[in-house]
This record gives structure tokens, C-alpha cells and sequence, in this order.
């Protein structure tokens, strides 16, 4: 299987991988918008969980990553609900992570464990160990936060798929994590880090979709017109629930028109604080981007 990227170009993929990215979870998370209910108001920015999927896979691949270590990153957001990390600010999860309290589950209900099965490998090889290519811990670099890093960016046009090259080409692998061998680049990326999280989640339109779709969500799932299994759906799933209530309907229209945008106060929302510090292995010597 042939992939074509707009991001790292055309990559050849194993069968294992062709399945998983057929499989009926992976396909579901062309449904869910990267950023949660941000279309709303801005419809071009459709980026989905998908795109993002596939894209720190074939980031783990260029990168050298063996093929369950691939599989790991296109498997990493199959639990994401629909709107992404707005249930994290519907159940008030100070970490945004209730994705992550059930991957376990939503990989057993699936067919992947048969399909792992069938080239060799066993659930467990993805539940039980690390995969420090794909996931680290801030202020490191990994794959999964770069990918959206760049990909988030360039789809909202704040960066250009030549500099989305130059900074692939400048990684490297160390000590079995992502580092960067240009002190030039590790700072463009931690500049860029900065400016996505300050104009682009905190953007005051993007909170104000996200707030405001919340709040529909929370009063829908008090009154039982939705269910929190209704989340492990797709966007347009949930999002048709939403709108066959009256009180929903009215909601989402109001958020497109943006209704009381003009007082809305952005600083109430909170988000998850991220901060990098990128390291660096430049002529066998190891550093932080904070020590240059």
C-alpha cells in the first residue's frame, strides 16, 4: 500500500499497516476533527484525527521506527471521541487525557487484536510497553507532538511545507528518542511550538467554538438527549444528535454565527499548559536547546 502525505510525501506501507489503516477505529477518526469544534467557525480547518494518525505513523517509519513501533503511531488517538478534546472539557479533565483512560478498552473491543494476531503480534505488544519514539514526555520531543506541531501549523497556513522539510530532515534518533542536530532548527520548532499553542488553541475564536459546544454537551448529557457512549462515535454522528433537539439546533447555529463573541471572555477557558525544550545531538555532544 501506497501512501501520499502533504506533509512527508509518498511512503510504502506494510500489509499489518494497510489493515490497521482500513480497520473500522482508524476509519472512524476521519470523522473527528483535530480540533475539536473549531470548524464551527472556521470551516476550513478540517484537519482530522486521521491525518494526524497516519501522519506520526509514516513520521515513525521515516524515522526508522520498526513496524509495531509504526503501528503504535497509527493506533496512538483511536480513542478519541468525537470533537477530540472537547469531553476532556466536558467531564472537567484537567488533563485531557480521557482518551487515554479508554484506549484499552476500545482497542479490545475492536478487531485489532485479531488483525495484530494475524502478522505475529499480540495486543499486549502495544499495551505493555514504551514507545519512546512516539511519546515523551514535555519538555522532549516525540513523534505524536511533532506531527501535530507541523501539521496543525501548516494546515492553518502559519508555516510552509519547506520548512515542514527542513525540519524533518534535521531529526535524528538518540539514546532511542527524537532529537534535533541544528540548534537553528530546534529554536525555529520551539518558536513555532510557542505560536501554535498561543494563536492557534488559544485563539479566541477557536476557544470560544470549544467553550460554547461544551456547554451544549454538558446540558445535553444531563437531560439524556445524549449519552457519553454516544462520544465514541464520529463528529457528524454526535453532532446530528445535538441538532434533532431544539435547544441543540439553536446552539450550533448560534456558534456559527458567533453570538456574544464580542464579550466573550477567553481567559476563563483553561487550557493544558505545554512547554518544550528540545534536545539536541549535534557532533556526538547531547544538549538542551536551554543550555546554548
Amino acid at each position: 500500500m501506497i501512501i501520499e502525505d502533504n506533509l512527508y510525501g509518498s511512503f510504502s506501507v506494510s500489509a499489518l499497516l494497510e489493515e490497521l489503516i482500513n480497520s473500522k477505529p482508524v476509519e472512524r477518526l476521519k470523522g473527528i476533527h483535530q480540533g475539536g469544534g473549531i470548524f464551527l467557525v472556521n470551516p476550513k480547518l478540517t484537519l482530522t484525527r486521521y491525518d494526524h494518525s497516519v501522519g506520526v505513523m509514516l513520521l515513525i517509519k521515516f524515522l526508522g521506527g520498526t513496524e509495531i513501533e509504526q503501528a503504535a503511531g497509527l493506533l496512538h488517538d483511536v480513542s478519541h471521541t468525537a470533537f477530540s478534546h472537547v469531553i476532556d472539557y466536558v467531564f472537567e479533565q484537567q488533563g485531557e487525557d480521557y482518551h487515554e483512560e479508554i484506549y484499552q478498552r476500545i482497542l479490545i473491543e475492536s478487531e485489532i487484536p485479531g488483525i495484530l494476531e494475524k502478522y505475529g503480534y499480540q495486543l499486549e505488544d502495544l499495551l505493555e510497553q514504551d514507545f519512546n519514539i512516539l511519546e515523551q514526555a514535555l519538555p522532549n520531543l516525540c513523534a505524536d507532538r511533532l506531527d501535530y506541531t507541523l501539521r496543525d501549523l501548516f494546515y492553518a497556513g502559519f508555516i510552509k511545507l519547506e520548512e515542514v522539510n527542513r525540519i524533518v530532515s534535521e531529526l535524528v534518533i538518540h539514546n532511542g528518542r527524537i532529537m534535533m542536530t541544528s540548534v537553528k532548527g530546534a529554536q525555529w520548532f520551539s518558536e513555532m511550538f510557542s505560536v501554535l499553542n498561543k494563536e492557534y488553541f488559544a485563539k479566541k475564536e477557536h476557544l470560544y467554538a470549544n467553550e460554547k459546544l461544551t456547554d451544549i454537551l454538558k446540558y445535553l448529557l444531563a437531560e439524556k438527549v445524549i449519552s457519553k457512549r454516544d462520544f465514541e462515535q464520529d463528529d457528524n454522528y454526535l453532532l446530528a444528535l445535538v441538532k434533532a433537539s431544539v435547544f441543540g439546533k439553536s446552539g450550533i447555529e448560534a456558534i456559527k454565527r458567533m453570538d456574544g463573541f464580542d464579550s466573550y471572555n477567553a481567559a476563563k477557558f483553561k487550557l493544558k499548559q505545554r512547554e518544550i525544550d528540545p534536545e539536541l545531538y549535534i557532533d556526538n555532544q547531547y544538549f538542551r536547546l536551554s543550555e546554548v
